[in-house]
């Protein structure tokens, strides 16, 4: 416990450390913003940094979601990530204190205005738009990719589906493709509505709103903290010594006796020296033998738990929050989701063996 704690701590600090860069970037982006709809002349100033932040920020999202989502303890995010936003933005700000005075001032992307000579930074300047959108799409792209990789993974390791699921990162993944068309109505509306409602309202709400959703979830810790490698080698693994062979008597009476189910916390490899054998051949053990993921599994019979101690006529007013704690769940959110989900599955067969 010592060990999670002061790795959690280790974590905590470096994804606050994270926040930090995080809002340093969205307070640039957001004043950059403001004086684009109050100072041009600063603004002009700025564009550069503006233009950073706009590329940085899709990587930072990126970076979230990486520590997260990490699957083995030696994975470690490439740095290198941050430096084609750095190197475009500081080509941007050398094109720009090169050009003339007649083109800097010129804050209207919607019709090039070109000159002999510019062609290069008069590209450029209007190809941002397309540059931050591609940007943006590979990396939500990324993103949603490692999201999805990391929970058919999860599953067969943590038994808190809430946690391990993070469904709170499809709540951003939401905000970033909502705010994808507002850039485009740049392009057909007038400079009076954009400036009025979409240049100011949506960039602070998407901001603000992200900030809640991420640093909600990260002070409450809805995540599975990586203290080993969630995905092994397979090969290796069966080559560890153990029991290759289990028995549905076998394992449904440990789970029965000891019920390591009700500690929210349970792992599957908190399993494997129980039953002396290894973390592939118990995971396959339970799909095949109970139709059901490690995940499921351990809810089931928190499920049971919670309806047996719901039923007992002494727990008859007892809040209904400390049975579900009382069960092996850490949210009565997590009893809903893992009872939908079971209720939904075909009556699976106990092959006796």
């Amino acid at each position: 416990m010592k060990i999670a704690t002061k790795n959690l701590d280790k974590f905590v600090k470096r994804m606050i450390l994270l926040l930090i860069t995080s809002f340093t970037v969205e307070v640039v982006y957001l004043l950059t913003i403001f004086f684009y709809n109050f100072n041009t002349q600063v603004f002009i100033q700025l564009k550069a940094l503006n233009f950073f932040a706009m590329l940085v920020l899709p990587v930072l999202f990126y970076h979230f979601v990486f520590k997260l989502t990490r699957l083995r303890t030696s994975e470690d995010f490439k740095l290198s990530h941050y430096v084609l936003p750095f190197l475009l933005a500081l080509l941007y700000g050398v094109l720009f204190s090169m050009a003339p005075e007649e083109l800097k001032t010129d804050t209207s992307d919607k019709l090039p205005n070109w000159i002999k000579g510019q062609e290069v930074y008069i590209i450029f300047n209007y190809s941002r738009f397309y540059i931050r959108l591609v940007v943006l799409v590979i990396y939500v792209y990324l993103s949603v990719k490692r999201l999805i990789h990391y929970r058919n993974e999860i599953i067969q390791y943590s038994s808190d589906t809430i946690v391990s699921s993070l469904t709170w990162l499809y709540q951003i993944f939401g905000m970033a493709l909502l705010i994808f068309p507002f850039p485009i109505l740049y392009y057909f509306t007038s400079n009076d509505i954009y400036i009025r409602f979409i240049g100011l309202l949506v960039p602070n709400l998407s901001v603000l709103m992200f900030n809640v959703v991420l640093c909600y979830n990260i002070f409450q810790q809805n995540f599975v903290l990586l203290t080993e490698d969630i995905i092994v080698d397979k090969f290796s693994d069966l080559e560890k010594n153990g029991n290759d062979y289990l028995s549905h008597k076998e394992v449904h009476a440990y789970m029965m006796t000891k019920k390591p189910y009700l500690d929210p916390y349970l792992k599957i490899t908190d399993l494997v020296p129980v039953f002396a054998t290894n973390r592939t051949y118990l995971s396959s053990f339970i799909n095949t033998t109970y139709g059901l993921n490690f995940s499921m599994y351990i809810n089931k019979f928190r499920l049971e738990e919670f309806y047996y101690l719901k039923g007992l006529p002494e727990n008859k007013d007892m809040d209904i929050d400390e049975l579900v704690y009382l069960s092996g769940f850490r949210s009565f959110q997590s009893l809903k989701r893992s009872e939908k989900i079971l209720s939904s599955l075909p009556e699976f067969a106990i092959k006796e063996s």
